[in-house]
């Protein structure tokens, strides 16, 4: 199996050239510019935490929705790529449903889905040897406004901690 994120081992040259940065206060990541001294990109983008935007890849792009998820919607989203592998590989889908919570109300069996839907998305990162394990977490804010946080802990093959994270509100409800 193969999947178009290929992260590098340690000490090769880095796959990707840029990093996402999470912005807690407004919920979103975004890119940095890299100093003009950086060895990997010079003015570039920066790409000093390469693993951390593949778990932001993988938690935030729309995966397609499964066959039959409300019939009255057509566009089931996904990424045009998924249905463009190589001749005789198989690929993992790119991204994750916790796109299909974005309208339900904060509930513990929803939180039980984010947490279904985040494991799925990362479970590549052990098919492809990137991490030794993936832990995710997730559970309900009840105030001020109910929500659903994430938690993801990724180990790498020598058995470090490799990125911690916790998103503390993915969904908020509207009152």
């Amino acid at each position: 199996m193969t999947y178009p994120i290929n992260l590098p081992k340690r000490g090769r040259e880095p796959a990707l050239f840029w990093s996402t940065f999470w912005d807690d206060e407004h919920l979103l990541g975004d890119w940095r510019v890299a100093p003009a001294g950086d060895p990997v990109n010079p003015g570039g983008l920066d790409a000093t935490d390469q693993l951390a935007s593949a778990i932001y890849i993988s938690l935030f792009t729309d995966r397609k929705a499964p066959e039959g998820w409300r019939p009255e919607v057509e566009d089931r989203r996904g990424w045009w790529g998924d249905e463009v592998a190589p001749e005789g590989e198989q690929t993992y889908e790119l991204g994750s449903h916790l796109w299909l919570l974005r309208n339900e109300v904060s509930t513990e069996e929803n939180a039980i889905d984010a947490k279904l839907y985040a494991q799925e998305a990362l479970a590549w990162l052990i098919d492809e040897r990137v991490a030794a394990s993936v832990t995710v977490e997730s559970g309900l804010i009840e105030q001020p406004l109910r929500g659903i946080w994430l938690h993801i802990l990724i180990t790498d093959r020598q058995g470090e901690i490799a990125f911690d994270k916790r998103f503390a509100r993915l969904w908020r409800e509207i009152l």
